[in-house]
């Protein structure tokens, strides 16, 4: 039986490396995407190749689809199959809404709601045919809790919330399941460019009194994988200590 494969959009951020090794951890092998390569990508390459299963990363600039559905197929020739489709890619710009430039608008934009959409759109045919088939977005605790700056980045992430309702009722049918995660404050990833005061403030407002670890994302992401995932589609899985209820 051939291994299950995951591709990873964003595979060298804080929370894309700790998801993708507790994939490879349970079997997964790791088809992942990068835009920059940097220090984490040596150091995940090493500890999924340990793990023996396998393993390739792909440049691509997710605000081309050209480059998007090269980044498909690449996958499709090495691995014969995506089985698992995460996206993890996102960036944001804080700004006033009112004062935010059309430039990083339109980048946010791209690169959290119209790449997302673009890479399923290449993904899906081959998940149909093998007819099965689990999508995860991401979104965000700022979709519901938005702090002021977050314009773009919240409607970016409420975006992607409406695209897995809509997209799982097109293809509920099919054997793939369309769930996405909204993360709330993590330690990892862009909480990395949050000053200290003001991360200590995000803390005094979570009811846990922590910040989140990664390996918890990571593990309600392979519960949604997972043969208990199989009936759960078109979710939003709050993960954010009881910052959001």
């Amino acid at each position: 039986m051939l291994k299950k494969v995951a591709l990873i959009t964003g595979i060298t951020g804080g929370i894309g490396s700790i998801v993708a090794q507790e994939m490879a951890s349970k079997g997964y092998s790791i088809a992942g995407q990068f835009l920059h390569p940097n220090e984490l990508l040596s150091e995940l390459t090493k500890k999924i190749n340990a793990s023996g299963v396998g393993f390739k990363h792909y440049q691509a600039q997710l605000k081309n689809e050209d480059e998007i559905e090269r980044l498909v197929q690449s996958v499709i020739a090495d691995f014969g199959q995506i089985d698992v489709l995460i996206h993890l890619a996102g960036v944001s710009h804080s700004n006033i809404s009112w004062k935010q430039d059309k430039s990083s608008w339109d980048e946010i934009i791209s690169i959290n709601l119209t790449a997302p959409m673009l890479v399923s759109k290449a993904a899906i045919p081959h998940m149909k045919k093998k007819g099965e088939g689990n999508i995860i977005y991401t979104s965000s605790i700022v979709a519901h809790r938005p702090l002021p700056g977050t314009g773009a980045y919240a409607a970016s992430k409420a975006g992607i919330e409406g695209l897995t309702r809509v997209q799982a009722i097109e293809l509920a049918k099919t054997g793939i399941t369309i769930n996405c995660i909204a993360p709330g404050y993590f330690n990892a990833g862009m909480i990395n460019s949050v000053d200290e005061n003001q991360q200590k403030q995000l803390i005094e407002n979570i009811p846990n009194g922590r910040l989140g670890n990664p390996q918890e994302l990571a593990e309600c992401i392979l519960y949604l994988c997972s043969t208990g995932g199989k009936y759960v589609t078109g979710q939003i899985l709050h993960v954010n200590g009881g910052l959001f209820i």
